[in-house]
């Protein structure tokens, strides 16, 4: 895949469409957002460095244009069996939340344009018993999952995510603005269970308790609508029961910056702030997300910006960031 490829997924706003990459792992078939990717490459063992008192599934760094990389075994950590079918591993190099991994798999078989309408979210049984996938997809009569490497990262290096509970002492400085927090209604849509609940954890902490979060973005847009319909009823505008919606980009049935765009364009709600808060976000991302009519968006796991931006956008309103 070319980086001009790339581009040109990158640039198509609020389509609800993705490419999906899919890797095989033994005999099952997994998946990752494209967006994530940077390179594949062939493994060599003699490349890597092994790193003293690492967990079970980190093999080690290896060096990549300059630039070293940790290196995880992706069989190790799922706890799988590793393939003897595989000859010739590749590594998965992915940039996502501003950090380079590599993920060791036994190879990568093609990529599919999808929808994300077509991403079913996990059945309720499988969810409670597993974190480390946040959806599946039939392809071609097979079931494909949806990996989530984030959390394996996590999991990994669970230093990595400390940003996500500190807030910027701005945040914490101006007391009138945390005693309004409170009477802030804010909608959250996030697939992932852990960063749904480290949102909420973390703004909760700040003041702002009056929450209503989704685990996609079809039933994130349908409560903004349904709210909408219920202020018309009363006479009143949407503004007047929400006060801003934080969506991440990557999620079933439909994703963030279609979040956005529908609200723009089927509510006719211009000025509603929404904030994309995604792992995804650089500059070619940032122009699309500024295309489907977003206020603001943020990198995870900034949380004290984030903050800082939902303060902006609530009190100060401040439409563009």
């Amino acid at each position: 895949m070319s980086n001009v490829q790339r581009k040109e997924i990158l640039l198509e706003s609020g389509t609800n469409e993705l490419e999906i990459a899919e890797f095989i792992l033994g005999h099952q078939s997994f998946g990752i957002n494209v967006a994530k990717i940077r390179e594949f490459v062939p493994y060599d063992p003699a490349q890597v460095t092994k790193v003293p008192n690492s967990p079970k599934s980190m093999v080690g760094v290896f060096l990549l244009r300059g630039r070293t990389i940790p290196l995880i075994d992706l069989n190790t950590h799922l706890g799988r069996q590793k393939s003897l079918d595989s000859e010739r591993p590749v590594v998965l190099v992915t940039e996502f939340n501003t950090l380079v991994n590599g993920f060791i798999i036994d190879a990568i078989n093609q990529i599919h344009r999808l929808s994300w309408s077509d991403v079913k979210s996990l059945n309720p049984i499988l969810k409670k018993h597993t974190t480390r996938f946040t959806g599946t997809v039939s392809v071609k009569e097979k079931e494909v999952l949806i990996i989530d490497l984030e959390y394996i990262v996590t999991e990994i290096f669970p230093e990595r995510m400390r940003g996500l509970t500190q807030l910027n002492e701005s945040s914490n400085a101006e007391e009138d603005i945390i005693s309004r927090r409170a009477s802030g209604q804010i909608v959250i849509a996030e697939d992932s269970g852990m960063i749904r609940n480290m949102i909420t954890k973390t703004i909760g902490a700040a003041g702002y308790t009056n929450l209503r979060s989704f685990d996609n973005g079809e039933t994130a847009y349908l409560y903004i609508k349904s709210t909408k319909e219920k202020a018309e009823q009363n006479g009143k505008k949407l503004m007047d029961y929400l006060s801003l919606a934080v969506s991440d980009i990557e999620m079933p049935r439909m994703d963030g910056l279609t979040v956005c765009r529908n609200v723009r364009e089927e509510l006719n709600e211009k000025i509603f702030p929404i904030v994309i808060f995604s792992s995804l976000i650089n500059e070619q991302m940032a122009i699309k997300c500024r295309s489907v009519g977003a206020n603001a968006h943020v990198t995870k796991p900034q949380m004290g910006e984030l903050v800082d931006i939902m303060d902006n956008l609530i009190f100060n309103k401040v439409k563009n960031h």
